[in-house]
């Protein structure tokens, strides 16, 4: 299957050029003919900047004759808004986002670590990837030696991301979880603070918080702090699939012996961060 690559165009085996007009508009162009399908489009899809380049490419693939195109998405845009959040608004991703897609026909569409079910209940063709080879990665770093898994606490940010951490233990043979509670100020919803379980004080052990997405890292980072509170001493890692890091490393570089993500936002020039490729 070849590839048109719109999130690295330098290892596109499909040639193509961008255009982009005054008033925005963009459109994809293929300069070669006599293509032959099927093919997969690649895609950051981090924005409607992005949702567009795929449009325009999948429809450019149509009229060259490609009957079969697949998408290869590793983030998917507004992977959070997975529900009406508050009345007159909307459901983006069932409502808005799902529904442009569905429309392009694709034969698959590939997500890496969704956010939720909601994805496959609403994307035609859905194909989800886990993130087990990040995490196998990530832990192959923090703790390479014999028995590393019994040295090894996953640690569940809050109890919806407790299947999916469970899942990582299961396949990974790591016995100990725990999993974080945050407290909210009813009235506001903002979170006052992060409790967890009492610590084991007599073991050298690895805490490694395991979830999908980091936004600013504010939830990560006060989760570090109620680790390092109870033992001071211990070594905390992140892994994330996808890291958004609005907020910059300030605060994430000083909490954590070292981030591990992929590159499937963004690439990472950080000196505390290990990003896989995804594309």
């Amino acid at each position: 299957m070849n590839t048109l690559n719109l999130a690295k165009p330098d290892n596109s085996e499909i040639a193509f050029q961008v255009s982009r007009f005054p008033d925005g508009q963009q459109s994809v162009t293929l300069p070669s003919f006599g293509l032959t399908g099927p093919v997969k489009i690649v895609s950051h899809l981090n924005s409607f900047t992005d949702l567009e380049l795929v449009i325009c490419a999948n429809q450019a693939l149509r009229e060259a004759g490609i009957t079969e195109v697949h998408l290869y998405t590793p983030y998917f845009i507004g992977a959070r808004s997975d529900r009406k959040f508050t009345d007159g608004g909307s459901n983006y991703l069932k409502t808005v986002i799902c529904p442009i897609i569905n429309a392009q026909n694709f034969a698959s569409v590939t997500v890496l670590d969704p956010h939720s079910d909601v994805l496959e209940a609403c994307l035609n063709n859905f194909r989800k990837v886990d993130n087990h080879s990040l995490v196998r990665a990530a832990l192959t770093q923090i703790d390479n030696r014999d028995g590393a898994q019994d040295r090894i606490v996953l640690v569940s940010p809050d109890a919806g991301a407790y299947k999916k951490v469970f899942d990582v233990a299961k396949a990974f043979g790591i016995k100990q979880i725990i999993t974080a509670t945050k407290v909210r100020d009813i009235a506001t919803g903002k979170i006052l603070h992060t409790e967890i379980p009492t610590l084991d004080q007599h073991r050298d052990l690895k805490y490694v918080i395991v979830d999908d997405i980091c936004d600013g890292g504010r939830t990560f980072v006060e989760l570090e702090k109620a680790i390092h509170g109870s033992r001071p001493t211990a070594e905390v890692y992140l892994v994330v699939t996808h890291g958004i890091f609005s907020a910059g490393f300030g605060e994430l570089n000083n909490s954590f012996k070292r981030v591990f993500c992929t590159n499937s936002v963004k690439d990472v020039d950080n000196s505390q961060v290990t990003q896989f490729n995804v594309f």
